[in-house]
C-alpha cells in the first residue's frame, strides 16, 4: 500500500518509462506535453477516484492510445462535450489539496488541458466517457511509443496499492507537424547548436542521425514549419549553399 503523493510519483515515473519526451511548443515556449498529458490523467485517477468502490483502477499504454479506467459517482452518461461539460468535485478535499501543492490546477481545467496538450503531443482528440467507470482514452502516434520495445502488455493494475498499467510497442499515425521525432533535451540542444548557420550534414551529424530522409521528414521539415529554424537562401530551398539557423 501506499499514499496518494507516492502513487502519483509512481504513476508519473511509469508513463515517462513507457512514453517517449517529444519536442514540442506551446505558442514560443519548449514544453514537455508528455508530462502534462501524463499530470492531467495522473490526477484525474487519484483525484476524482470513488474510493467506496472497489472496482480497481486502470492505467494502461496501448501502441496507440493510453486507456484508463477509475471507479466514479456518476453524474450522468455517454461522452464529455468539452464545450458543453460542467465540472463538479468529487472527492473536493483531495482536489484541494492538490491544487495547493501543484498537481492540479482548478476545477474543469483537466479536460480543457488535456484537449490542447494532445493535440501538441499526438496531433489526436481525447475521449472521456462518463459512467459508473469512468474512461478517458489519449491517442498516440508513432512519435509516442516508436522506441518501446515490449511486444506484449506489461500489466499491473490498481492505484491505491501502487502505479500500474501495460505497454506495447510499435504504433501507427502520422507525426503532428508540432512534434518532431528528437528528445526534448536534444532538440533544445540542436537549436542552441543553430545559432549559428549550419548545413544539413552539419546538423545531421550533431544529432548522430545518417538517414537523410529521416532527418529532413521527422527532425528538419517540423522545425521549418513551426518558424523555429530558417532557411538562410529561403528564395530557392534546395540550393546547394542552403544552411539554417535559429529563427
Amino acid at each position: 500500500m501506499t499514499n496518494l503523493l507516492d502513487s502519483y510519483d509512481r504513476l508519473m515515473a511509469f508513463g515517462r518509462k513507457h512514453l517517449n519526451d517529444m519536442f514540442s511548443m506551446d505558442g514560443i515556449v519548449s514544453i514537455s506535453a508528455r508530462d502534462k498529458i501524463l499530470r492531467e490523467i495522473v490526477s484525474n485517477l487519484l483525484a476524482h477516484r470513488d474510493y467506496s468502490n472497489a472496482y480497481v483502477a486502470k492505467f494502461i499504454i496501448e501502441k496507440d492510445r493510453i486507456y484508463t479506467e477509475n471507479a466514479n459517482r456518476s453524474h450522468g452518461f455517454g461522452a464529455l462535450n468539452v464545450k458543453a461539460f460542467s465540472p463538479y468535485p468529487k472527492n473536493p478535499v483531495i482536489s484541494s489539496v492538490f491544487r495547493e501543492i501543484g498537481l492540479a490546477d482548478e476545477l474543469g481545467s483537466g479536460m480543457k488541458n488535456t484537449y490542447k496538450y494532445t493535440a501538441l503531443y499526438s496531433g489526436g482528440v481525447p475521449e472521456f466517457i462518463e459512467g459508473d467507470v469512468f474512461h478517458m482514452i489519449i491517442p498516440l502516434n508513432e512519435a509516442a511509443t516508436a522506441t518501446v520495445g515490449a511486444e506484449n502488455p506489461i500489466s499491473s493494475d490498481g492505484v491505491s496499492g501502487g502505479a500500474g498499467g501495460g505497454v506495447t510497442g510499435g504504433a501507427s499515425g502520422e507525426v503532428s507537424p508540432l512534434t518532431i521525432k528528437l528528445d526534448a533535451d536534444k532538440a533544445n540542444a540542436l537549436i542552441a547548436f543553430c545559432t549559428e548557420e549550419r548545413t544539413k550534414s552539419e546538423m545531421m551529424e550533431f544529432c548522430t542521425i545518417r538517414s537523410d530522409y529521416y532527418f529532413r521528414e521527422n527532425i528538419l521539415k517540423p522545425l521549418l514549419q513551426q518558424g523555429i529554424l530558417r532557411r538562410t537562401v529561403p528564395e530557392k530551398p534546395n540550393s546547394p549553399k542552403q544552411k539554417y539557423i535559429k529563427a
